[in-house]
């Protein structure tokens, strides 16, 4: 009686541990599956990059053709010390259309005639070039530059030379203008080329100083003249 009792008991100790052995299983199944969906949700809410659309790529290629420079335009660059190189400056814009802008030295020459007598002459003598106060910021969308300027003791004043050995001139168009009270263009037209190398070379215009608010006529049949259109 004893041994089918202690037998008894042995059989339902063995039933006891084997319940508890398949708790601690499917305990730690559960925790198991837990870390990698846990790592599959944060993989999947990981931001993604949406595909360009067609207008987003159509506007892309539109701001590209912007920022491509235009080419074709007309530069009315002088320097004027009395006014009258400036005013016949803004009769060729008038009948061109082109953008002036002027030749400005950084150190401002003086006002006095006779003064200023003295030093062109030096930096002649020196064949100075004084600095420059502005650049031409958009240099290559211009194809056709007119430059202007006064006659000093028969050349152009020794600024012009710097503006014009500051750029380029390869496959641009120059057409000169001056002003004077009589002495023409004097030696400035040979010392262009050597200033604006690469430059195509029109022929230029001299107007009296003190006929130029009367010279509209004369340069609207020059430029017609130039055939630049």
């Amino acid at each position: 009686m004893k041994k089918l009792l202690s037998f008894a008991l042995c059989t339902m100790l063995l039933f006891s541990l084997a319940a508890c052995s398949g708790n601690q299983t499917a305990t730690s199944g559960e925790g198991e599956s837990s870390t990698p969906s846990s790592h599959v949700a944060e993989t999947s809410s990981a931001p993604s990059e949406p595909p360009e659309s067609a207008e987003e790529t159509e506007n892309s290629a539109e701001t590209s053709e912007e920022t491509v420079s235009e080419t074709g335009g007309t530069l009315i660059a002088y320097f004027s010390w009395s006014g009258n190189t400036e005013a016949m400056a803004n009769l060729i814009q008038q009948e061109t259309g082109g953008d002036l802008f002027e030749i400005t030295p950084a150190t401002p020459y003086t006002d006095d005639y006779n003064e200023l007598l003295d030093i062109a002459q030096q930096e002649q003598d020196e064949n100075a070039r004084p600095e420059l106060a502005f650049q031409v910021e958009n240099w290559d969308s211009y194809d056709t530059m007119f430059v202007g300027y006064p006659d000093w003791w028969s050349d152009a004043p020794m600024l012009v030379y710097t503006f014009l050995e500051s750029y380029d001139w390869t496959g641009k168009t120059l057409i000169p203008f001056c002003t004077s009270g009589g002495s023409g263009f004097g030696r400035s037209l040979n010392n262009l080329e050597a200033s604006a190398s690469g430059a195509s070379i029109l022929n230029g215009l001299h107007v009296q100083g003190d006929d130029v608010e009367n010279s509209a006529g004369e340069i609207s049949d020059w430029i017609s003249r130039l055939g630049l259109n």
